[in-house]
């Protein structure tokens, strides 16, 4: 729903006393906004959402009312006249900044003008995508680092990311108001959230006056308008808008990426094009709703990878790492990884490592196909690779009417149909036997027999079903044989190694 500048009872009270008419609120003031203001006159059919000058103040016939005691009505009338259309008219410019598919450059600078004071935006991973001129002017030297794309410290945010109520912060949907210290100046703040995702921020830092009633309601027209140019990826007439994270989302989605972004986010990330990378997607075990706890956890995930990059997105929680930038091994990164896991409940799908941009989508899918599969096993395994559940991606991946149980080896069907006619047990001793390495002592051990018991064994199975286990491929087949039948249920054997 569009929002627009129509002021409350206590916009209006604190408007006429800025005007220099003293008034009070004479009844219970509700929600009401109002959309326009008239004289009130005999016979007149009252308007919902108009607000009424009479003889002692302004208000609604039969409801609340604001007494302006000494004041002529037409001063009162005059007053509340220039604030509808001033309101209108900060209104009209922002919406003709939308219209005109204006930068949000642009829209910081109106809305600076409007509030008399400096304004900045900055995205979920604390990137200024847009100020007025005048912002560095008026925030400490160390608030803006100047670089390709200017950002909030690390240390700044390491200051107030894990403070209770700056995580606080996330949750609220109206504008609020910011005194983070001493030493810095207040700010007027208003979450840009685009239903359930957080986009960012848009900030109003009190400069040159102090904060109005009506500048509340402002910043959040100023940040619904921001998001709808940012929905519209057009912060110009020749140069569409999209933020690191759309640049990024879209080369894990594989969709086209015009090479002038791809070079600007490598530069901004200080990546190659052919760096090998790693990506991480991870999701609560169960359905939680809170917005705080999703955050913290995105304040730890830039602790735990403070190369990489970290999204945010319907839940989901991902890490995209590039491998040349990371210190240690695979292994070192499951082990910063595993408290996150254990200390939030979640699950973890972690990609095999790929080459460059062009195998993005690759890396996005594996860790995709990883958590899936983690969801479904529900195991003691909270993080799992992809690498660990390759073949069952490879079984998924068959189109119909081929089924993975149409590649089972003949071989190993033959035995199970043997073991439930004459009550033996091939089955389990060839899989056993091909899964510890065709080792004698192992698998006697394994199916609690004596080695001879083994070998006869394995003549009467070479008898049924004669098959060169000395064939590496012939192995390999059976074996995959033994996957897919542990995938169907189908493999009942309780020796399982």
């Amino acid at each position: 729903m569009l929002l627009h500048m129509h002021p409350d009872w206590e916009t209006i009270m604190e408007e006429l006393r800025r005007a220099g008419i003293d008034c009070r609120l004479a009844g219970k003031a509700d929600g009401t906004r109002f959309v326009d203001v008239r004289r009130l006159k005999p016979s007149m059919v009252i308007e919902q959402g108009t607000l009424y000058v009479m003889e002692d103040g302004c208000g609604v016939p039969g409801g609340p009312r604001i007494l302006c005691p000494g004041a002529a009505q037409a001063d009162v009338l005059d007053a509340l006249i220039e604030m509808f259309r001033r309101f209108q008219a900060q209104e009209r410019q922002l919406d003709e900044l939308v219209y005109q598919n204006a930068g949000l450059r642009e829209l910081c600078e109106a809305g600076s003008a409007q509030l008399d004071n400096p304004i900045c935006i900055h995205d979920d991973w604390f990137v200024m995508i847009a100020r007025s001129a005048e912002l560095p002017e008026v925030l400490p030297p160390d608030y803006i680092m100047a670089s390709s794309r200017e950002f909030i410290p690390r240390i700044i945010i390491d200051d107030f990311k894990n403070d209770s109520e700056y995580l606080e912060t996330y949750s609220y949907r109206e504008t609020q108001l910011w005194e983070s210290s001493p030493n810095q100046p207040p700010c007027l703040y208003m979450n840009l959230w685009e239903g359930e995702i957080y986009r960012g921020r848009l900030l109003v830092v009190r400069y040159h006056r102090d904060f109005r009633r009506a500048d509340y309601r402002l910043t959040e027209l100023l940040a619904q308008r921001a998001l709808q140019l940012l929905n519209r990826k057009q912060l110009g007439v020749d140069r569409p808008h999209r933020s690191a994270d759309d640049i990024v989302y879209d080369l894990l989605e594989g969709r086209d990426v015009a090479s002038r972004e791809a070079g600007e986010l490598t530069r901004m990330l200080g990546w190659g094009r052919d760096d090998p990378m790693l990506c991480i997607r991870m999701r609560g075990q169960q359905a939680d709703d809170s917005i705080l706890m999703a955050h913290a956890l995105h304040s730890e995930l830039f602790r735990a990878f403070p190369q990489g990059y970290i999204l945010f997105s319907d839940r989901q929680q991902s890490v995209v790492l590039n491998l040349s930038r990371e210190e240690g091994s695979l292994a070192d990164i499951r082990h910063r990884l595993a408290p996150l896991c254990r200390d939030y409940c979640l699950y973890a799908g972690l990609s095999a490592p790929v080459k460059g941009l062009r195998e993005w989508p690759v890396a996005w899918r594996e860790a995709g196909y990883a958590l899936e599969k983690a969801f479904t096993l529900r195991s003691e395994r909270w993080m799992l690779p992809f690498p660990d559940c390759a073949l069952d991606a490879l079984l998924d991946s068959l189109q119909p009417p081929m089924q993975p149980v149409h590649l089972v080896a003949p071989e190993l069907l033959t035995l199970m149909a043997h073991d439930a006619a004459h009550d033996t047990r091939y089955f389990e001793t060839l899989r056993a036997y091909l899964l510890l390495e065709r080792d004698i002592p192992r698998t006697s051990e394994r199916l609690i027999i004596h080695r001879t018991t083994l070998l006869y064994r394995l003549r009467k199975i070479n008898e049924l079903v004669p098959v060169n286990l000395d064939d590496p491929w012939k192995r390999l087949y059976l074996i995959f044989s033994l996957k897919i039948l542990e995938r169907e249920g189908k493999n009942n054997s309780p020796f399982a190694p």
